[in-house]
């Protein structure tokens, strides 16, 4: 090579500098992902009771709310499991409350803070409950939450680390 340094000049700086700055752009571009809040175009204040159940997490949404409570169910001393993927879409959206799995735990994952009842929950799941039946299963209903028996369980606030069971006497 007769002219090492006009080769560099020509061929090596243009192409380190296109690398560099191609880096920099990246580097910068996810700065900013990183640290910038997501945020979801309702508050706290203008959401109502029906878009809690009806709303979907969106990529968009930075998740602020995310709690987790446990449900059994037992019917005639048999428990009844709880499905997976209640409030998740086949196409992978997931609704604010859910559950992924047969496990029982109810998980909230909201991109604002509210309050979130068991209600909210059998609504997303589309299951009947009150005094006489659970479901198709009827009798006498008895939830408790934490050990303590609820006199209304669809309007108790889930918070994170709840038990709720939940017995149906069928005879």
């Amino acid at each position: 090579m007769k002219h090492p340094t006009h080769y560099v000049v020509r061929h090596v700086l243009p192409t380190a500098s296109l690398i560099i700055l191609v880096a920099s752009v990246i580097a910068l571009a996810a700065h900013q992902y990183l640290t910038n809040t997501r945020t979801l175009n309702t508050t706290t204040s203008s959401m109502d009771s029906d878009q809690l159940h009806t709303r979907y997490l969106s990529s968009r949404d930075g998740v602020v709310y995310h709690i987790h409570a446990f449900l059994r169910i037992l019917v005639d001393g048999n428990e009844i499991s709880v499905p997976a993927n209640i409030g998740i879409e086949p196409d992978g959206r997931m609704k604010y409350i859910h559950t992924h799995d047969a496990t029982g735990t109810i998980h909230i994952e909201s991109p604002v803070q509210v309050e979130f009842t068991f209600g909210d929950f059998m609504k997303v799941w589309g299951k009947r409950l009150d005094p006489q039946c659970f479901n198709t299963y009827c009798g006498s209903v008895k939830v408790s939450v934490n050990g303590n028996t609820l006199a209304d369980p669809l309007t108790h606030i889930l918070q994170d680390g709840d038990k709720i069971l939940v017995e149906v006497t069928t005879s």
